[in-house]
């Protein structure tokens, strides 16, 4: 059944979300899929000499830190032992967890915070220090900070992402181009993208802002030729990485954050001018062409299962914290820009749960 919040401000639209006939058709095709068997992770149990332990908090500083951090937490615990610890959390939108790889442990910062700023208190006490909106650049006032790739906050996507790439890859589109979005946050920018999207004949454009049930988005996001991704209040969001696990065509906003592995414009996303004046000629351009959307469909998926899996993300966390092989240097992003296809992004503050209806 559809979750009912019982928070005043909630309580209507969840009432409307269940009288949806397509929330219960998503509700259903979820049942479905909670019975068939996990995604493949992409990496096994591996051990060391001697065992990497990471100590997690037993508390947050806020509760909606759980949602933003327990995927790399169960990442983690895909690879070493997770042990849950009392560590003090004494910094807004900053989980607090220690890594030990048999030398004695070493404080580690994750920063959720959907700002690109650096807590400078913060990064002074700790050994390295992960920034989830890492500001395109860098920081090289601190050496210590080094980018945390993004996460979503919605546990459904990491349950069934290989399910929503085999809708995606199994049917044609429903739509030319889509992008539903919320106005909390990155108002201005999505209205006038959704009014050039809406305006433009050359191609069909569905979603705009009336809110869904989360799993039905997620499906029609899989199910759309073009997926727009837009700014909110920081400048990675959710969509991004959903959009890349399902294999979806990106056009988006050149993004003002950047991750561990940047992506490339015409290889795993496309990018519009940040004054969105040719979305509606990229996603006109692209929006009928196989040819073109399935080689960056393909590369984007690649992406997600190398870069932004949790498992993977973990395990990138664990080689920066020892500083081994393969340890990115903290404040230089790999991979140069790719060839061009064209020439930013949204999410949710700390202490504010996030919409299950986006």
């Amino acid at each position: 059944m559809p979750r009912i919040g019982l928070g005043s401000g909630r309580l209507a639209r969840h009432l409307r979300l269940a009288a949806d006939p397509h929330t219960w058709t998503a509700v259903a095709g979820n049942a479905r899929w909670r019975r068939q068997d996990t995604c493949p992770s992409p990496s096994r149990q591996q051990t060391g000499d001697p065992p990497t332990v990471v100590r997690w908090p037993a508390r947050y500083e806020h509760p909606v830190a759980a949602f933003f951090v327990q995927p790399i937490r169960e990442g983690f615990k895909a690879v070493v032992s997770v042990d849950t610890a009392e560590i003090p959390q004494a910094h807004k939108g900053i989980v607090m967890i220690e890594v030990d790889h048999g030398e004695g442990p070493r404080r580690v910062a994750l920063d959720y915070y959907d700002f690109t700023h650096v807590n400078a208190e913060c990064a002074a006490e700790v050994d390295t220090y992960f920034k989830f909106q890492y500001q395109r650049g860098g920081y090289p006032e601190f050496a210590n900070v080094s980018p945390g790739g993004y996460i979503t906050d919605k546990p459904f996507l990491y349950a069934h992402w290989c399910r929503l790439r085999a809708l995606r890859r199994g049917t044609r589109p429903t739509s030319e181009v889509f992008g539903r979005y919320g106005l909390r946050f990155g108002g201005p920018v999505r209205e006038a993208a959704i009014e050039r999207l809406r305006s433009d004949g050359r191609f069909d454009y569905s979603g705009g802002t009336r809110r869904t049930h989360h799993t039905r988005y997620l499906r029609e996001m899989a199910s759309a030729g073009v997926c727009v991704d837009l700014p909110g209040q920081g400048p990675f969001c959710c969509r991004l990485v959903e959009g890349l696990a399902m294999g979806c065509f990106i056009i988006a906003a050149r993004h003002t954050a950047e991750m561990p592995v940047k992506l490339r414009d015409g290889v795993e996303i496309v990018y519009c001018e940040e004054d969105l004046s040719d979305l509606g000629d990229l996603c006109a351009e692209y929006a009928r062409d196989d040819s073109r959307r399935l080689p960056i469909e393909a590369a984007a998926a690649r992406y997600f299962d190398e870069h932004l899996h949790p498992v993977r993300m973990g395990e990138r966390y664990l080689r920066v914290v020892r500083g081994g092989p393969g340890a990115p240097t903290p404040g230089a992003g790999s991979r140069a820009e790719g060839p061009a296809g064209g020439t930013s992004a949204g999410g949710q503050a700390p202490g504010e749960a996030p919409d299950p209806a986006r």
